[in-house]
């Protein structure tokens, strides 16, 4: 039995690109198959990556749209490297702003949300005060204005945990995250309360792995897991450092993630001791 098509991270972006031109040049997907003697079904699947998208698929509807040749030659190369395996081991520091862009972008996408981090809060996590300070941190030096605007855009995309339809999000955080004091104490102390406000709703769980837990898996290696609703969508793990951030979409390596998620949230505290440490800590910085 053939194997299910599942989109890749960058086909995703490329559908999104090619719905974007569609939009922009004010056409109709009715008026649009028929000229390139397509059915309408196609052209919907394309637009959704719900089947592989060649770069002659680009090249014609770049045309029909009167997209400049910079930007379709730019799409073009995207479709062609889609069609090849491992495409992300190529990142390197100038593209980190595309990989968040990516990110970002499937994060929106996503249903289910699983992160481990061992020394920072989760980005969907952290307060402005929080955020701030730490890209006040980062080097080279960015201005304040630089700072501001990186804590907008990590805050912003908070958005996606509450609403209509509410990303379920899990989190696993090394207890050594809860007690570095980022941006001071207050600002610290304002971003655990606002862990204890979000343990509250009932589609994130928040999990704190304590010091006391020992040799846990995949240790020393933080990383996301993104799952989807749609069939055709592949579930992914991101994973980045200083410089660069990559995807792995190869599904045994996405399920060795995903069973050492498991693991983790077996070696984690419970919710509920979980919001006990965090209050302990919190307590401890309330009086010093």
């Amino acid at each position: 039995m053939a194997e299910a098509f599942r989109a890749s991270v960058r086909l995703r972006r490329i559908a999104r690109q090619l719905r974007q031109w569609r939009d922009a040049a004010g056409k109709k997907g009715q008026d649009i198959a028929p000229q390139l003697r397509w059915s309408p079904a196609k052209l919907s699947k394309i637009e959704n990556a719900a089947q592989p998208i060649s770069p002659v698929d680009v090249i014609a509807l770049a045309l029909i749209y009167g997209v400049s040749d910079p930007e379709r030659d730019q799409l073009f190369q995207d479709a062609v490297a889609a069609q090849e395996r491992q495409w992300w081991e190529d990142y390197n520091t100038e593209a980190l702003v595309q990989v968040a862009y990516d990110f970002v972008e499937q994060e929106a996408e996503a249903a289910r949300l699983s992160t481990f981090k061992t020394d920072l809060i989760p980005g969907l996590l952290q307060t402005h005060g929080y955020a701030e300070a730490l890209a006040l941190a980062d080097l080279p030096k960015v201005s304040e204005e630089i700072a501001k605007q990186r804590a907008e855009v990590r805050t912003a995309r908070q958005a996606r945990i509450r609403g209509e339809n509410p990303l379920r999000f899990a989190a696993v955080i090394g207890e050594a995250a809860l007690r570095q004091v980022v941006g001071g104490p207050k600002v610290m102390l304002g971003q655990l309360e606002r862990l204890l406000e979000l343990t509250e709703l009932e589609t994130v769980l928040i999990q704190v792995l304590p010091f006391s837990a020992g040799a846990v898996p995949a240790i020393g290696s933080p990383f996301t897991v993104l799952s989807f609703d749609q069939d055709h969508y592949q579930d992914t793990v991101y994973v980045e450092n200083l410089v660069y951030g990559f995807y792995l979409e190869e599904q045994a390596s996405v399920e060795r993630y995903k069973l050492s998620f498991a693991g983790l949230q077996e070696a984690a505290l419970d919710s509920d001791r979980s919001i006990d440490k965090i209050t302990e800590i919190a307590g401890g910085l309330r009086s010093s």
